[in-house]
């Protein structure tokens, strides 16, 4: 009878996995990869366009590629399903409203992020957390690009 039990259980846990409705995984974070993706693509597409920013912009590039990284990490560890980005390309055609988008941009993955690390299990809140403050950081960066772009004296 216990092995009848203990065989149901396991099914149960893969069933879950299978399916998408595991209890153990965060909420969202195969859909949060694909924001923090479209994030990404847009800041490069932005680069590209504009020699002055270029560095910034690449390297919050790369700071999301690594939070994209941990995304995928922790959805395999909480559900043991590998999620990727499907493709996109971003186009740039005005370089301050594209900006613009990606303060916007950065400002929703950050509150998606935190809104996962509030519903998140306790040994997956701390790292939601730190990559909401990280998106928050580069929200706040890029807030300041539109300024001086604008020619606002901001502190």
């Amino acid at each position: 009878m216990d092995e009848a039990l203990e065989g149901l259980a396991r099914f149960d846990a893969v069933w879950g996995r299978v399916s998408g409705g595991d209890g153990a995984a965060a909420p969202g974070l195969g859909e949060l990869v694909e924001q923090a993706e479209r994030q990404r693509e847009r800041l490069c597409a932005l680069a590209r366009r504009r020699a002055g920013w270029r560095a910034k912009l690449l390297a919050m590039a790369s700071e999301l590629a690594a939070l994209i990284r941990r995304l995928r990490a922790e959805h395999f560890l909480s559900t043991g399903g590998d999620c990727r980005p499907g493709e996109a390309c971003a186009v740039v055609k005005e370089p301050l409203a594209a900006l613009r988008e990606a303060y916007l941009g950065s400002s929703a993955l950050a509150d998606r992020l935190q809104e996962a690390a509030n519903a998140a299990p306790c040994e997956l809140r701390p790292c939601l957390d730190a990559l909401a403050a990280g998106e928050r950081r580069r929200a706040r960066e890029l807030r300041g690009m539109i300024l001086r772009a604008l020619g606002v004296n901001y502190s």
